[in-house]
């Protein structure tokens, strides 16, 4: 051969790689980039819930196996060329399903089954784009092997260059593409990407095409390979291990998350770029972090973790708390996807890993998004989760600290004195709690099992049964003897989230709270039907109601938007006709719940509670049925954008008389909501106004269940408003206390089911 045969050989090898690469990258970005993007098209379908992110993870996982499997079957039973042939001819067939939108049948959910019912959607959908952009991953690089190219015997590099595609669709999606289009354009420009990466790979299937090896020797190698590294059902259980951890960390650290902030594609992100980032460094070919490191670091991390779950416990310390979250599921990710990229097999069984680590994934969805809302009544998978991985750390003799360690000798080291250390340890935290008493001398007992589990985390670094147990006695049992937050009498989870109420005393009075992720719901006073919480007398919706009593009692019929604990219904009256709107039907059962409140039971037991999404439900009702609709559908700092578009206020709109008043609850601590709030109702034709209800340290300590709220009151003409609710006429008044003019920018752009920017709103 002579050298400018060598050369053009060197060139072709070199456009074949990079190629390869570029493909493989556009095919990432496409599969990760429908994932925000038909999610938040099926959110207002579902309530903006943080559960249909999970339900959609599922999807996506299990069509991802199907994918592989696919690619395994096609490399498997036909030559490299009938391969190209029939995968490009199933990616022409998926041209029929472009551009994405929801199809008909699907526009309103099913109430009994959501999960099915949303993954049928999904699969109707994007089934079969998704199903073959998925198979690209695997099935290329097995063509690559094909490639004469220097790497072509090991092409797992390949994986991780194409999650850099994904990581950059996770990252464009909510910092630009969500900003800049709305979800109808964002459909027709990945219509536009498939058939780009659909260009991509028939080219790679030409040049593939001169390169092919001779199919005799190439299956030779193969046999020989297969049967010298053939993988046991050992190394099989193990892929699907430490593919099954990260995958079930990932759902449930993003299911917090989104419950204590926001449903949105900006916080569905952020974990899963963690999750692929995870993939780009242990695949790449010289990883950045050393896998040794990771492992050092890796027991200390989990000990973190366990440490700030103990301590925050309420909702002033939710943005450190979602930091450590992240840092924490990226260092677990990350070691247990090291030791998955350590144990990967030759190139010959490539298919066979993906396949093996797809499934892991899936279940880990199944287990997180289905499995454990049915048998956890909160979010108890992030702690078995959290043992599972400390039951995966490296064993060691030596570890920081190990006062216990030295006194008990090397009997320390075995996993009967794991399972005692535990054993004795649960006894003390139980027998502490059964003492009820505020003396100094039960404080200090508390700080002993406390103290004591510190040291066997510390010193369980090296010793996996023991630092797993330590991990669920510290977020399990601790907070028995450690939480203020009074006696848990009622805990429930639903699809839509964990609601729990709990049995306090302040101000030597008994009282029920009710919440839902780190955010108070509802609050009553034994014995007493006062409104409390965001709904007090003093508030904007205070105020509105109290106004109409005092004047032409002109509010009949009022339709509100979120149960709650029923808290609202107090201010009715026996003239008037109340219904509520409540997504979840598991709120009903607790408001209802004498045992826990009674402000249903007492102020409006024959209330109609009418179970769906609100928007959908509002769609049946008559139009100009209503004088007042309230919408309080918050969970948790999750905002329902769905219920602040432009679309949403023409309903409310339609809905009310034409002297009606909406009012909203829009009191947030992560989002300020005024200015999109002005802009959205301005672009629907209605006038508002705002109250801000603040209070002093002196009313504080006088009511401490009456919360600041914000509220905005909207109608069809500014006097409608003026005649229960006036603007404030000092211009020296504050923002606060007073209602006034809601105040945005120029620049601020209403929010429409098309479009919505929530990083506008942050604080």
């Amino acid at each position: 051969m002579n050298s400018n045969t060598k050369t053009t050989n060197t060139k072709s090898d070199t456009l074949v790689r990079y190629l390869f690469i570029l493909t493989l990258c556009s095919s990432a970005f496409l599969l990760f980039l429908i994932q925000p993007m038909f999610t938040k098209l099926v959110l207002p379908l579902l309530g903006g819930a943080p559960a249909v992110w999970n339900t959609a993870m599922i999807f996506f996982q299990s069509i991802l196996l199907a994918g592989y499997l696919y690619a395994h079957f096609l490399s498997s039973a036909f030559t490299l060329k009938k391969q190209i042939v029939i995968h490009l001819v199933l990616m022409a067939a998926a041209i029929l399903f472009l551009p994405i939108a929801i199809p008909t049948g699907y526009e309103a959910p099913s109430e009994s089954w959501p999960t099915i019912w949303l993954l049928g959607l999904f699969t109707i959908a994007i089934g079969l784009p998704f199903f073959i952009i998925s198979a690209n991953a695997p099935l290329l690089q097995d063509w690559f092997r094909s490639s004469q190219d220097k790497d072509a015997h090991d092409p797992y590099f390949l994986y991780a260059a194409s999650n850099i595609g994904s990581i950059a669709a996770l990252a464009a999606y909510p910092l630009f593409i969500e900003i800049q289009f709305g979800l109808k354009t964002q459909t027709f420009l990945w219509s536009y990407g498939f058939l780009f990466l659909l260009f991509l790979i028939f080219l790679c299937g030409i040049l593939l095409r001169n390169k092919m090896p001779d199919n005799s020797s190439l299956a030779k190698n193969n046999e020989d390979n297969v049967a010298e590294h053939a993988p046991d059902l050992k190394a099989y259980l193990n892929w699907i291990l430490l593919a099954f951890v990260p995958s079930a960390l990932l759902l449930s650290t993003t299911n917090k998350i989104t419950t204590d902030l926001l449903a949105t594609p900006l916080l569905w992100v952020i974990p899963l770029g963690l999750y692929l980032l995870t993939f780009v460094i242990v695949f790449s070919q010289r990883p950045i972090i050393p896998h040794k490191f990771i492992a050092i670091i890796a027991p200390y991390c989990l000990i973190a973790t366990a440490v700030f779950n103990m301590s925050t416990t309420h909702a002033g310390t939710i943005i450190p708390y979602v930091i450590g979250s992240l840092i924490s599921f990226f260092v677990l990710a990350l070691y247990c996807h090291g030791r998955l990229a350590l144990a990967r097999p030759p190139a010959t069984h490539l298919t066979n890993f993906y396949i093996a680590m797809s499934f892991g994934g899936v279940l880990g969805g199944i287990f997180v998004g289905i499995i454990a809302p049915v048998i956890f009544s909160n979010i108890y998978e992030y702690v078995l989760l959290l043992m599972l991985v400390a039951l995966l750390m490296p064993i060691k003799t030596q570890t920081i600290i190990a006062i216990i360690n030295r006194r008990v000798g090397q009997k320390a080291y075995s996993y009967f004195a794991d399972i005692i250390f535990s054993i004795i340890l649960l006894g003390l935290i139980l027998l502490i709690q059964q003492i009820q008493s505020d003396d100094l001398i039960f404080k200090l007992l508390k700080i002993i099992p406390l103290t004591l589990i510190l040291l066997l985390l510390v010193e369980g670094t090296g010793r996996p049964l023991r630092l797993a147990l330590s991990i669920g006695i510290s977020l399990l049992v601790v907070p028995l003897i450690s939480g203020s937050s009074g006696q848990l009498i009622f805990q429930e989870r639903s699809f839509f989230g964990v609601y729990t109420v709990r049995k306090a005393n302040n101000n030597d009075q008994t009282v029920h709270i009710a919440t839902h992720g780190t955010t108070i719901h509802g609050i009553q006073n034994k014995g007493s039907l006062e409104p409390l919480s965001y709904y007090h007398h003093d508030t904007g919706l205070g105020q509105l109601l109290k106004a109409d009593q005092r004047q032409n009692k002109a509010i009949k019929t009022v339709a509100a938007i979120g149960l709650g604990a029923g808290t609202a219904i107090c201010y009715s009256r026996p003239e008037q006709n109340w219904v509520f709107f409540e997504i979840d039907p598991l709120v009903e059962v607790m408001a209802r719940d004498p045992e826990l409140f009674t402000y249903m039971n007492e102020c409006g037991k024959e209330t109609d509670v009418i179970i769906g999404d609100a928007r959908l439900s509002l769609k049946k009702i008559q139009n100009q049925s209503y004088d007042l609709l309230i919408a309080d559908a918050f969970s948790s700092d999750s905002i329902p954008a769905h219920l602040l578009t432009k679309e949403a206020f023409d309903i409310y709109k339609n809905k009310i008389k034409d002297n009606g008043i909406i009012i909203l609850h829009i009191s947030n601590r992560y989002f300020d909501l005024e200015p999109i709030i002005a802009v959205t109702s301005n672009a629907s034709g209605l006038h508002s106004r705002i109250y801000s209800y603040t209070k002093n340290e002196k009313e504080n300590e006088k009511h401490p269940n009456r919360f600041a709220s914000t509220w905005v009151a909207l109608a069809k003409a500014p006097h409608h408003l003026d005649r229960h609710i006036p603007l404030s006429k000092n211009p020296s008044d504050e923002k606060h206390n007073v209602w006034r003019e809601l105040v945005y920018q120029k620049t601020d752009q209403p929010w429409t089911d098309d479009y919505s920017n929530v990083l506008s709103a942050f604080r």
